[in-house]
C-alpha cells in the first residue's frame, strides 16, 4: 500500500509540475509582452523589420516635426495576401521610424472607409484608389507627410511592385519634408540638351523631365568652381574641357559633391551631322582620364562594347540588298542585365543605348565600384574607328567572337579618394580664394555615378514626340528618362539615402496556406459569379426599360414601373445575398489563416514538450526498473 501511495504521489507531483510550467509559460509571455514591447528580434533573411544605417542618418536630420498619415483601407485583404503582408511591414516600420526619431515624427492613422471624410482627407492628400468592387468603391493604402511650414509629400499607392524599395520610398518622403527645396543640378558638357538651331531649340525630354523635380541650371566656358548650392553635377560628355574645369570638378567631388558623369567613347549623339556645325574635337573619355582616375576607375577611349544578346536588330544594306540584322553598336538592356538591388532600377525595363565604354577599376584604387548596369557574356570589345564613318551592321557581326567577359556600363563610385592635380591648383586658377581651398584628399567618401553611354540621354534613342492637337507628347519607347531621373533622384538625397538598397523579398508566401486558400475560394466563387451576372441582367432590364421610355416619349405605365422597381429590389436583394458570399468567403479564409498561424505558434513548442514529457516518463521508468531490481 505504502508503494501504491507513493506511486500515487509522483504522479500527483508530476501533473503538477506540468501544470506549474504550462502556467509558467503563459506568465512569460505575458509579461514579456508588457515589459518589452518595443523591444524587437527580426529574424528574417533579408533583416525586412529593421532599419539600416541609412535611415537612421535620415532620422538624425530631423530638426521640425513631421506628420504621417497612414491609410489603410480594412477592405485592402480583399487585394490578396501580398498586400496583408506588406501592410504589416509597412506598419512595423512606421512605427520603428516614430520611436527611432526622437518625437519629431508622428503618426496618424485612418481608414478610409468609402463616402467617409476619411476618404476625403486621402484624396486632398494626393493617395490613389484602387477599385476592389462591382459598386466602384475604392481601397487606399498609402502614405502622406506634412512639415511645420505645410510642405506635403505623398506615396500615392504602396503597390507591392516596389516592395524591395520600401524603406528607401518611406525615408526619401521623410527626408523630402525634412529638405523641401528643390535639389540644384548644374549640367556641364558637349551634348546641346537645350536644344539647338535644328530642333527650334527644344530642350531634350531628360531636360524637361528634370527640371520638374530639380532646380537644373547649364554651366560653360571656363569653371574656376562649382558653387557651394549645387547638389550635384551632371556631366554630359565633357568632351573638350579645360584644365580649370576639371580642377573645379575635381574639388567639388572631394568636398562632398555628388556626380552623374555620362562619359562616351564614341557619342553618336554628338557625331551625327548637323547642320552649320563642325563635327566636336577631342574624347570625353581622354578628357576625363585624370578625374577618372583619381576617382579609381578606368575606362577603354577607343573601344565599345559589342554585345550579341542586347544587339538591337536594325535594316541593314549587304551586297546591294536590305537585310535585317543584329547591329552590336546599339544595345537594348533588358531586366537581366540591371543590378536590381539598387533604387536607381526601380521601374526600369528596357535601356536604349549606343556604343557603349566599358568600366573598370583601376590597379590599386581605394575607392569600390558597384555595377548597376552590365552587359552580357556573350560580348567582346570593337574598335570605335568600325563604327565611325560607315558602320556595316553585318560586317561587325561576321568580325564578331565573343569573349565570355560580362562588362561594366554603368557603376556606383564611392570611398575615399586623392585629388587628380597632387602639386595643387593649376596656373590656370586664378581665384586665390580657389586656390587657398585646395583640397588634396576628400573630406569623407565620395559619390558618383559613372555612366559609360551618353546616347541614353539623346531623345531619338528613348522617345517619340507627337503633336496632337497643337500640344507635344512624349511617349517613350524605353526607360532612359526614368533611369536618369532616378539617379539624380538618389544622388540628391543625403548619404545615408544614398547608402539604401533594395532589401530582398519583402513577402515569402506560404504556398500550403495558399493552397488551402483557394481551395476555400472555389466553394464559393462559382456562386459569386452566379450572383453578379443576375445583377448585371436585372440592371440590363431596368436600363432597357428607361431606354424604351426615352425612345417613346411617353411615360412608363404603372405595370412598367412597378416592373422596374421589382428590378430594383432584385438587384438589391442580389446585391446583399452577394455581400454575405463574400464575406463567408473572407471569413472561410481567415479561418485558416488563423488554423495555420496557431499550428505554427503552438504546434513546435508542444511537440517539443511532449517529447520532453516522454522522454523524462521513460527516464523514471528506467530509473524505477534498475531499482526494482537492486531491491
Amino acid at each position: 500500500m505504502a508503494f501504491l501511495n507513493g506511486k500515487a504521489d509522483r504522479g500527483a507531483l508530476a501533473f503538477g509540475v506540468i501544470v506549474l510550467v504550462v502556467i509558467f509559460f503563459f506568465s512569460v509571455n505575458l509579461l514579456a509582452g508588457n515589459l518589452f514591447r518595443s523591444a524587437r528580434l527580426d529574424l528574417t533573411e533579408d533583416r525586412l523589420f529593421t532599419v539600416t544605417e541609412g535611415t537612421l542618418q535620415t532620422l538624425a536630420l530631423l530638426e521640425e516635426p513631421i506628420t504621417l498619415r497612414y491609410y489603410r483601407s480594412t477592405e485592402l485583404d480583399l487585394l490578396g495576401p501580398f498586400y496583408t503582408g506588406l501592410a504589416s511591414r509597412v506598419e512595423d516600420l512606421l512605427s520603428e521610424y516614430v520611436e527611432r526619431s526622437g518625437g519629431l515624427l508622428r503618426l496618424e492613422r485612418y481608414d478610409p472607409a468609402p463616402f467617409s471624410p476619411e476618404e476625403d482627407l486621402a484624396v486632398a492628400d494626393g493617395l490613389r484608389g484602387v477599385t476592389v468592387d462591382v459598386d466602384g468603391s475604392q481601397v487606399y493604402f498609402g502614405l502622406s507627410g506634412i512639415n511645420s511650414t505645410d510642405d506635403r509629400r505623398a506615396l500615392p499607392f504602396l503597390a507591392p511592385e516596389r516592395a524591395n524599395f520600401l524603406e528607401y520610398d518611406l525615408t526619401r518622403l521623410i527626408y523630402d519634408l525634412a529638405q523641401p527645396d528643390k535639389p540644384k543640378v548644374a549640367v556641364l558638357g558637349s551634348l546641346e540638351m537645350r536644344g539647338s538651331q535644328a530642333d527650334g531649340f527644344t530642350p531634350w525630354a531628360v531636360i524637361e523631365q528634370a527640371q520638374q523635380f530639380f532646380d537644373v541650371s547649364f554651366l560653360g566656358g571656363e569653371i574656376q568652381s562649382i558653387e557651394q548650392d549645387i547638389s550635384i553635377l551632371m556631366l554630359a560628355q565633357p568632351q573638350s574641357l579645360d584644365e580649370a574645369s576639371l580642377y573645379a570638378i575635381d574639388q567639388f567631388v572631394l568636398r562632398g559633391g555628388r556626380v552623374l558623369a555620362f562619359v562616351d567613347p564614341h557619342a553618336e549623339a554628338l557625331t551625327a551631322p548637323r547642320p552649320g556645325m563642325p563635327p566636336p574635337e577631342g574624347n570625353a573619355v581622354t578628357t576625363m582620364a585624370p578625374l577618372l582616375e583619381s576617382w579609381g576607375v578606368a575606362m577603354e577611349a577607343e573601344r565599345f562594347v559589342g554585345d550579341r544578346t542586347y544587339a538591337s536588330r536594325v535594316q541593314a544594306l549587304h551586297d546591294g540588298r536590305q537585310v535585317i540584322v543584329d547591329y552590336l553598336a546599339w544595345l537594348g538592356m533588358r531586366a537581366e542585365a540591371f543590378e536590381r538591388t539598387d533604387v536607381i532600377m526601380a521601374n526600369v525595363e528596357q535601356l536604349n543605348l549606343r556604343s557603349v565604354g566599358a568600366i573598370s577599376a583601376a590597379e590599386g584604387a581605394e575607392t569600390s565600384l558597384t555595377p548597376i548596369l552590365r552587359s552580357s557574356p556573350n560580348a567582346m570589345l570593337i574598335e570605335t574607328e568600325a563604327i565611325a564613318f560607315a558602320p556595316s551592321p553585318v560586317d561587325l557581326i561576321n568580325d564578331f567572337e565573343a569573349d565570355g567577359e560580362s562588362r561594366i556600363i554603368a557603376a556606383r563610385i564611392a570611398g575615399p579618394a586623392a585629388s587628380a592635380f597632387a602639386e595643387g591648383p593649376p596656373e590656370a586658377i586664378t581665384d586665390e580664394a580657389v586656390k587657398a581651398a585646395h583640397r588634396a584628399q576628400s573630406e569623407r567618401p565620395i559619390n558618383v555615378i559613372l555612366v559609360a553611354d551618353a546616347d541614353i540621354l539623346a531623345d531619338q534613342n528613348w522617345v517619340q514626340r507627337r503633336n496632337l492637337l497643337g500640344q507635344a507628347l512624349l511617349i517613350p519607347i524605353a526607360h532612359n528618362g526614368d533611369f536618369v531621373i532616378n539617379a539624380l533622384d538618389n544622388l540628391s538625397g543625403s548619404e545615408g539615402l544614398i547608402s539604401l538598397r533594395g532589401r530582398g523579398l519583402s513577402v515569402r508566401p506560404f504556398e500550403v496556406l495558399q493552397d488551402m486558400e483557394q481551395a476555400a475560394e472555389d466553394q464559393f466563387r462559382a456562386k459569386e459569379q452566379e450572383l453578379l451576372q443576375r445583377i448585371e441582367q436585372a440592371n440590363a432590364s431596368i436600363t432597357d426599360l428607361q431606354r424604351q421610355e426615352q425612345e417613346a416619349g411617353v411615360l412608363l405605365t404603372g405595370e412598367q414601373q412597378a416592373e422596374i422597381d421589382k428590378f430594383r429590389q432584385q438587384m438589391l436583394d442580389l446585391r446583399g445575398e452577394l455581400r454575405e458570399v463574400q464575406h463567408a468567403l473572407r471569413q472561410d479564409v481567415e479561418t485558416l489563416e488563423s488554423r495555420i498561424k496557431l499550428i505554427n505558434i503552438w504546434a513546435v513548442p508542444l511537440a517539443v514538450g511532449l517529447i520532453a514529457l516522454v522522454l523524462a516518463l521513460l527516464r523514471r521508468a528506467r530509473r524505477g526498473g534498475r531499482q526494482a531490481a537492486l531491491g
